[in-house]
């Protein structure tokens, strides 16, 4: 099948997965946001472009960092052994974020799908837990 997030929107209602995985969600312009309320209200932005189906969460604002040049380099050598998840910058509302994402085709399984948006969640909450020793408010000294 070649999704669309409508069809996508749709599947996930008729199979339950909103209501089991405790998500809500909304059409935005282009995009697919989903809400998981048992992850803080964590939101994954979900589009479709070029054939991919692209998911994605923003982390942390990039200036909430002492050394930003330090926390890129620790990303960029260890993002690897997240499964299916990426580390870039991307910039959000004029200011410079951390983001994760993962890509997949349209023509994928919507178990592949699913499966797709746990690890992100999961990813997700790891570089947070990884990240926020290091968050500014944390490395200032008394």
């Amino acid at each position: 099948m070649n999704w669309t997030l409508e069809s996508i929107h749709n599947t996930f209602t008729q199979t339950g997965f909103y209501q089991s995985h405790h998500v809500s969600a909304s059409f935005e312009e282009s995009t697919l946001t989903l809400i998981f309320n048992e992850f803080g209200d964590l939101p994954i932005i979900m589009a479709i472009g070029d054939g991919q189906i692209l998911v994605e969460a923003a982390l942390v604002e990039r200036h909430e960092f002492e050394n930003p040049s330090e926390i890129d380099y620790r990303l960029l050598t260890t993002h690897k052994y997240l499964p299916l998840s990426t580390i870039g910058i991307q910039p959000i509302g004029g200011i410079d974020w951390y983001v994760i994402f993962g890509a997949l085709s349209t023509n994928s399984k919507i178990e592949v799908i699913i499966e797709e948006l746990q690890l992100l969640v999961r990813n997700t909450f790891h570089v947070i837990d990884t990240l926020e020793p290091l968050y500014r408010f944390n490395t200032l000294k008394p």
